[in-house]
């Protein structure tokens, strides 16, 4: 395993999100078309795939109380910052939603889902009384892979080549857990002390949700445990602690995660639980480093089984994977041990969908939290899934590559009903 390409890997999938990444792309793109546009606008076109338009349907969007596909694309055009990329809301104001909101009395907002496509992709068409101009973002979250102005293109990157390039240079594609632990117990800490940038964001996030944003669960549990109702357990620490961040993301607190595959739900996921875990075991930073780096790599490992976006929920599946590993090796787990730990969780909660980005993902978030720890800890005491139990493969890479499968094409039809079921609504 190559450090230097490793470390660059994870690097690259990790950047800071304001609220749900992807009204935050809709977002993005419409600030880059509108900022080549001249006049007033009177039409806006948006292609949306299937994962976007879901994702973005209910959710809370930063700095307001608003919600939804139409509001991302109005703020957008009224005062998205496109130079700050997946922050591009960041200085909205109450403002900006009132004028918003009166520009949508003014234009037509024309949304279609492009059906079938398996990758990130959002087309944005802004049409004014003396130009059009537009965008496209592909592949990643954040990149505006073409521009073109009145039929003229600006720019057109050639992103499907260098996705292509990249994956056939990615070095998790093949996977040992044996390779990755040498690996992790290797490394020193300098090189992934970065890592540690992301506890320390997506806990000031955590910080922001105590006052009950979004669903407000964070604040739920926390009180059902001053009631004695529940337990104050590692588990249940780990379960708070995520669904702060993810009831103030959900909720529309102005304050970034630090995402990860695109994903700021998948960031906390695979930092936060690791995290409670550490501060309740008074356990190394250096430790806590390399179990994130771990926890990293099986995300994005089923990540690039699964797709970016699914219909299923991969903040639960594959962050919670992550993190449980991640939780093993910081609880001593040996090899066996934290496959047994993945295999717990594969075989408890592989198959929870994705509705789309809402107030339910603190739900979903907070039972991967919990779920992590409580399968590391049985792991690491030798109770585990063996091999070939149901979708647990005979080792860790079919299992993982099985959990690929169940996404696509198991789940395909899953994902046409959730979909319809959000356009029933409108």
């Amino acid at each position: 395993m190559n450090k230097d390409i490793i470390l660059k890997l994870l690097k690259e999938e990790m950047a800071p999100a304001l609220g749900v990444t992807e009204p935050s792309t809709i977002a993005l793109a419409t600030a880059r078309a509108v900022a080549e546009t001249e006049g007033e606008i009177n039409k806006v076109e948006l292609i949306l795939d299937p994962g976007i338009y879901k994702n973005t349907y209910s959710c809370g969007i930063p700095n307001t109380t608003e919600k939804g596909i139409e509001m991302a694309v109005l703020l957008g055009v009224v005062n998205g910052d496109y130079n700050l990329g997946l922050q591009v809301l960041q200085n909205i104001t109450s403002k900006d939603v009132k004028k918003a909101k009166e520009l949508k009395e003014n234009i037509y907002i024309d949304i279609k889902v492009k059906e079938g496509y398996k990758d990130i992709y959002v087309n944005s068409k802004i049409y004014t009384e003396q130009s059009i101009s537009l965008v496209t973002i592909k592949d990643r979250h954040d990149n505006i892979s073409h521009l073109a102005v009145d039929g003229q293109v600006i720019f057109d990157k050639d992103e499907e080549q260098k996705e292509s390039d990249l994956k056939r240079k990615n070095p998790f594609r093949e996977i040992k857990i044996e390779e990755i632990l040498k690996f992790i117990n290797d490394i020193e800490f300098k090189d992934i002390k970065f890592t540690l940038d992301a506890v320390k964001m997506n806990k000031k996030l955590a910080q922001k949700g105590k006052v009950g944003p979004g669903m407000g669960l964070g604040a739920g549990l926390t009180n059902l445990v001053k009631d004695n109702e529940i337990a104050d357990d590692i588990a249940n620490y780990a379960q708070r602690l995520t669904a702060f961040a993810v009831d103030a993301r959900m909720g529309g607190i102005p304050k970034p995660a630090m995402s990860f595959c695109g994903s700021g739900d998948h960031g906390i996921i695979a930092t936060l639980p690791l995290t409670a875990v550490t501060e309740r075991k008074k356990i190394s930073k250096d430790k806590l480093a390399k179990s994130i780096i771990l926890s990293y790599i099986i995300t994005y490992y089923i990540k690039s089984k699964t797709g970016k976006l699914s219909a299923y929920c991969g903040c639960a599946i594959a962050a919670g994977s992550g993190a449980c590993a991640g939780i093993a090796y910081l609880l001593g787990g040996n090899e066996e041990q934290i496959v047994g730990a993945i295999n717990n969780m594969v075989g408890n909660i592989t198959g929870m969908i994705c509705d789309g980005g809402n107030y339910g993902c603190s739900l979903k978030a907070a039972t991967a939290a919990s779920t992590a720890v409580e399968s590391a800890l049985l792991a690491v005491n030798n109770y585990y899934l063996n091999a070939n139990n149901g979708i647990v493969g005979k080792d860790l890479q079919e299992t993982l590559d099985n959990m690929g499968q169940i996404a696509e094409p198991g789940m395909e039809q899953t994902n046409h009903v959730i979909l319809d079921i959000l356009k029933e609504r409108e």
